[in-house]
């Protein structure tokens, strides 16, 4: 498996970097976590969109779905012209919202709500944690032969965010913090948190979801410490699970 990065910030984009989107790839399998703003564009350079086997939304803020709908008015059109039938399916969380009433309105998804149970999808066996983050938001193992991929999505420091680490060989973190920012209260990890656990497991984790405008020098040193396990993310490169 290898883990592509199609947008590593948080809240907004800028700087021509994209707000949340991953592409995990394997043999026959191709699966998006999460679509934020400017996703679609960097997931059209890498693959045909309709080739996706399905989409992973950890939570419904808009960083992490903003392109579900022209996504959908991409495989509308494909489908239009006789290129396209079928549907993607799309594993979301029904938080109750007008932002899910909204997805669940999109005609070439197709919506399946996960939950406790481990799902086999593609070969794929998924498994799902919730985080602990202002909204529901959940994480997700993704198990193929014997590889494990983790997802935390957005999350303070929790068992779950470290069981997640402790099952999966590569981790994607959203702890874009620093150690003076670090807080209970706060919806993400620190960098230097997630830096302590990964050591602490002997676990490879990337950082991601940085704000805009961050010091990523400054980040970066401040991690320096646990940089045999900690790589901060990159757009548009790619990473060995």
């Amino acid at each position: 498996m290898k883990i592509t990065v199609l947008g590593c910030n948080g809240l907004y984009p800028a700087d021509e970097i994209n707000t949340s989107g991953y592409l995990l790839s394997a043999e026959n399998f191709n699966m998006v976590l999460d679509m934020g703003s400017g996703v679609f564009s960097a997931l059209q350079k890498i693959i045909e969109p309709e080739r996706v086997n399905l989409i992973f939304i950890s939570h419904l803020h808009f960083d992490h779905i903003s392109d579900l709908g022209v996504y959908n008015y991409y495989l509308e059109s494909k489908a239009k012209r006789g290129e396209f039938s079928g549907k993607i399916k799309l594993l979301v969380k029904n938080d109750e919202s007008a932002v899910y009433r909204a997805i669940a309105g999109l005609n070439y998804f197709e919506i399946e709500e996960y939950g406790d149970e481990i799902k086999e999808i593609c070969g794929a066996k998924l498994a799902f944690y919730k985080m602990n983050h202002p909204v529901l938001s959940h994480a997700v193992t993704v198990q193929i032969g014997d590889k494990t991929f983790g997802y935390l999505g957005d999350g303070n420091v929790s068992d779950n965010l470290k069981r997640v680490i402790s099952l999966s060989d590569l981790t994607v973190a959203h702890a874009p913090f620093f150690k003076a920012q670090a807080d209970s209260s706060k919806p993400h990890a620190s960098a230097f948190e997630i830096a302590c656990i990964a050591s602490e497991l002997k676990k490879r984790v990337l950082i991601s979801h940085f704000m805009p405008g961050c010091d990523m020098q400054a980040l970066s040193d401040e991690i320096e410490f646990a940089r045999e396990y900690l790589t901060l993310v990159t757009q548009g490169k790619s990473y060995l699970v």
